[in-house]
C-alpha cells in the first residue's frame, strides 16, 4: 500500500545533455595548506582504465541526465584518478571539480563512525563483545530476550532494533543533543540479538553516542581531530549545509530534481543530531584518501590511525551465518563478486547517490556519487564494471539446475523487509514492502522486488544461496525445524521474513474492498427502496440509517487512504520535518471512526435479525456488511493504523 513512501527516503531528480557536459575535472591546484598525494605518471593499464571509466559515466549521463557526478578510482596504494563530469551548479553552468566540488555521500558517512569505534577498540576503551549499556552515559538500552546488544551488533545491523522515521525529523538547525534524540526516538526491540539483519540509523546514531561517552568528545570533534585533519581530508565535513562556511557552502554540489522534464534544486534532507549516520559531505579526492586508507590496513600516506591487525578485524565478519552471501563486516558490507570479495558502502539523500567499494585482493578502489537521484544504475553498476575491466576474464554465473526443481517450492512465498516498523503507524508502509519468491523453470528461483524481477540460480556447494547474472546474491535462513524462514539481499543489510497467514498484507486490500463493495450495495439498497412500501419495524429503520451511515463513513476512509497515498508520494525533506501530514493525522482519525462504526455493527446483528422486520436477503446482506466492517478493523489495528503512535 506504500512502496511509494518507502521511496521517499531514496527520492529521485535529473538532467543535462551531452552536448553540454563540461570536459573532467582532473587537477585543480591544491591549497597550501593541503597535504598532496606524490604526483605520478599513469601507466598504459591505468590510462585505459581512466578512458573506461570515463565511457562509462558518459553513456550513462547522456542516458539519464545526470547534473554531475564526481568519481575516483585507487589501485596499488595510489591514486589513479579523482575527477568530476558536468556541472555542480547548472543554473551558473560551474564545472563540478573532483578536487573542490563536496557531494553528499549518505551512509557512507556510517563508515567513519565504525572506523572511529574500531580506533577506541584498538585503545582498549570499547570491547565489541560486551553490553552497549557499559558505555552508554545518560540513556540506556532496555533489557529484551534475555540478551544485551553489543557494538558487534551494531556494526553487523544485528541489533534486533525496529526501524523508525523519526531519524530523518530532525531539523539541522535545532539544539537538541545526539543523546537527548536517540532517547526521544528509542525503537523498540523487536528480534533477538543476531537474529535478522535490518539496517538502522538509529542504531549507527547509538554508536557515535558511544564514540563521544567513551572518548570524551562529540563526535564532530572526533572525527576532524582523529580521523579528517590527520589524513588530510580537508574537503569534508559532517555539518548540515545549514551550518557550513559560507567557502564550504559555495563547494557543495546543488543537488536535483526532476519536475516537468526540467532540474529544479532539490530539498536537502535534514537528519540534525543523528549526522553521524548520513551527513558527510566530501570530494572525490578526499574519498581516494579514505580508500586508500582502508586498502592500507590502517594506514595512508605514512599516516597510521589503527594498527594493521585491528583492521583485519574490521573486515572479518561477526556472523558466519551466511559465508557464501552478502553481510556486513563491522559495518563494512561485504559480497562475494565473481568470486572476489569486496568490502564497501552505499549512501542516498533526497538529492544524491552514493557508493565505495573497495577490493583489498587487487589492491582496488571505486567510489562515485552524483547530484540526482532520477536512477541510481551508475553508482550500483560502476564498482563492478570496473571489476569486470580489471579481471578482464568472462563472468561464469551460477546456473540454473534441474535437479533443483523439486525443491524450489520450500523457498515460494511473500517477504517483508525487516527494515519496518512493528510498533509504530509506520507499520503501514511495509504493507507493500514486499519481495515474491517463486520456482522457476529449469531449476532456480524468480525474486520479483519493487516491481522487477529477477532469475536466481542455485549457487553450487552453497546450500541455499543463488546468484543472478549480474553476480548478485541472496541467502534464505532457517528455522528450527529447518523450514524457510527468511533470506538475505545481496546489499547485505536487508532481511526479508516469510509472510505468514496473520501477516498477509492481501488482507488489508481485501478487507477495504469488501467494506467499499458493500457500502456501495447498501447505498444502492437504499435508493432502489425508496418510494416503495417495504416491510420494516422502526427499529429496522433506526438501524437501516446507521447502516449508510456507516457506508459514508467507509467512503471516507478510502478517500483519505487515496490522500495518503498522493500525500506521501510527493513528501520530500521539508515534509519529513512536519511529520506526520494532515493526511495521516485524517486517516487515523476517520480508522477510529471505522472502529466505532464497525462495533456498531456488529451490535445491530442481534436486533436486525430480531426486530428489524426485514426479508431475510436484507438481514443477510446487512450481516456481510457487519463483518466486512470487522475485519477492515481488524486490519486496521493489525497495521497500527489505529491505537499505535506516529513517528
Amino acid at each position: 500500500m506504500m512502496r511509494l513512501f518507502l521511496t521517499v527516503l531514496l527520492m529521485l531528480a535529473a538532467t543535462p545533455l551531452w552536448a553540454q557536459i563540461p570536459p573532467p575535472d582532473a587537477s585543480p591546484s591544491t591549497p597550501v595548506d593541503e597535504v598532496a598525494l606524490p604526483a605520478f605518471e599513469p601507466t598504459r593499464e591505468e590510462a585505459v582504465l581512466e578512458g573506461y571509466v570515463d565511457g562509462v559515466i558518459a553513456a550513462h549521463m547522456r542516458e539519464h541526465d545526470l547534473p554531475a557526478v564526481t568519481v575516483s578510482v585507487v589501485r596499488n596504494g595510489k591514486i589513479v584518478f579523482a575527477k568530476a563530469y558536468g556541472e555542480k551548479d547548472v543554473d551558473a553552468r560551474t564545472p563540478a571539480s573532483g578536487q573542490e566540488t563536496m557531494f553528499r555521500i549518505g551512509s557512507v558517512s556510517k563508515t567513519f563512525t565504525w572506523t572511529a569505534v574500531m580506533m577506541l577498540q584498538e585503545r582498549g576503551l570499547i570491547d565489541l563483545d560486551a553490553d552497549v549499556n557499559t558505555y552508554l552515559k545518560d540513556m540506556a538500552i532496555p533489557e529484551a530476550f534475555g540478551a544485551p546488544v553489543t557494538m558487534n551488533d551494531l556494526m553487523a545491523h544485528r541489533a534486533g532494533f525496529e526501524d523508525t522515521l523519526a531519524v530523518f525529523t530532525y531539523p539541522d538547525d535545532g539544539d537538541i543533543s545526539l543523546t537527548d534524540a536517540l532517547k526521544e526516538t528509542m525503537p523498540k526491540r523487536v528480534y533477538a540479538p543476531g537474529a535478522r539483519t535490518s539496517y538502522s540509523n538509529w542504531g549507527s546514531a547509538l554508536a557515535a553516542k558511544i564514540v563521544e561517552d567513551v572518548s570524551g568528545m562529540p563526535f564532530r570533534d572526533f572525527l576532524e581531530a582523529e580521523i579528517l585533519k590527520p589524513l588530510a581530508m580537508t574537503h569534508t565535513t559532517i555539518a548540515a549545509p545549514s551550518q557550513m562556511t559560507e567557502a564550504q557552502r559555495a563547494e557543495l554540489a546543488t543537488g536535483y530534481d526532476v519536475k516537468a522534464g526540467a532540474l529544479k534544486p532539490a530539498e536537502l534532507m535534514q537528519i540534525g543530531p543523528f549526522a553521524p549516520a548520513g551527513a558527510i559531505a566530501s570530494t572525490s579526492d578526499d574519498m581516494a584518501r579514505w580508500m586508500l586508507f582502508h586498502l592500507g590496513r590502517g594506514e595512508q600516506d605514512g599516516v597510521r590511525l589503527m594498527r594493521a591487525d585491528t583492521h583485519d578485524i574490521m573486515w572479518k565478519r561477526a556472523f558466519d551465518d551466511r559465508a557464501s552471501g552478502a553481510d556486513l563486516a563491522h559495518g563494512f558490507m561485504t559480497n562475494i563478486y565473481r568470486g572476489v570479495e569486496t568490502f564497501g558502502h552505499g549512501g542516498a539523500t533526497t538529492a544524491f547517490y552514493t557508493y565505495m567499494m573497495l577490493v583489498p585482493e587487487y589492491d582496488l578502489g571505486v567510489f562515485v556519487s552524483q547530484s540526482t537521484t532520477n536512477d541510481r544504475g551508475l553508482v550500483s553498476d560502476l564498482g563492478p564494471l570496473v571489476i569486470d575491466h580489471v579481471l578482464d576474464r568472462p563472468a561464469t554465473p551460477a546456473k540454473a539446475d534441474p535437479a533443483f526443481e523439486e525443491k524450489a517450492a520450500s523457498f515460494a512465498g511473500n517477504y517483508f523487509n525487516n527494515r519496518r516498523s512493528f510498533s509504530m503507524f509506520e507499520k503501514l508502509f511495509a504493507s507493500s514492502d514486499r519481495a515474491s519468491v517463486a520456482p522457476a523453470e529449469g531449476g532456480g528461483l524468480t525474486v520479483t522486488k519493487g516491481g522487477k524481477s529477477d532469475h536466481y540460480a542455485p549457487l553450487p556447494g552453497a546450500p541455499d544461496t543463488f546468484e543472478n547474472r549480474k553476480g548478485e546474491r541472496i541467502t534464505f535462513g532457517r528455522g528450527e525445524k529447518g523450514r524457510i524462514t527468511h533470506f538475505s539481499d545481496g546489499s547485505g543489510v536487508h532481511s526479508f521474513d516469510r509472510e505468514t497467514v496473520a501477516t498477509n498484507a492481501d488482507y488489508l486490500n481485501l478487507g477495504l474492498g469488501a467494506a467499499l463493495f458493500f457500502a456501495v450495495t447498501t447505498l444502492l439498497g437504499a435508493w432502489r427502496r425508496q418510494g416503495r412500501d417495504v416491510p420494516q419495524s422502526g427499529t429496522g429503520g433506526l438501524i437501516g440509517l446507521g447502516a449508510m451511515a456507516a457506508a459514508v463513513v467507509t467512503f471516507v476512509f478510502a478517500g483519505a487512504t487515496l490522500w495518503v497515498l498522493t500525500d506521501l508520494s510527493s513528501l520530500g525533506a521539508a515534509g519529513l520535518q512536519a511529520y506526520p501530514p494532515a493526511s495521516v493525522v485524517t486517516l487515523r482519525l476517520i480508522g477510529l471512526v471505522v472502529f466505532a462504526v464497525a462495533l456498531l455493527g456488529v451490535a445491530s446483528l442481534w436486533p436486525a435479525w430480531r426486530a428489524s422486520g426485514w426479508g431475510v436477503f436484507r438481514k443477510l446482506h446487512h450481516t456481510a456488511f457487519a463483518i466486512a466492517l470487522a475485519g477492515l478493523t481488524l486490519t486496521l489495528v493489525f497495521w497500527n493504523v489505529i491505537f499505535a503512535a506516529t513517528a
